[in-house]
């Protein structure tokens, strides 16, 4: 019986890993960033900064730094 609960904690700690979203790299953001500059080019600036918004959604903290290099 104590065997199953350290099994069940076992994979509730594997389960958290797994879910726990990585910070993009730089090669990521400078991708979001050129992308975001097509879309802008030739469907408009708005298009540009939503394109940014969505891509980086998991990362708060870096979504107004990034808007801020696209010039929004």
């Amino acid at each position: 019986m104590a065997n199953k609960k350290k099994s069940q904690k076992a994979n509730l700690g594997n389960q958290a890993d797994v879910e726990r979203v990585r910070e993009p790299n730089r090669a990521y953001l400078n991708h979001v960033q050129m992308q975001a500059r097509k879309m802008a080019e030739l469907m408009g600036p708005k298009l540009g900064q939503q394109y940014i918004k969505d891509a980086l959604k998991d990362w708060p903290k870096l979504l107004l730094v990034e808007l801020k290099k696209f010039g929004a």
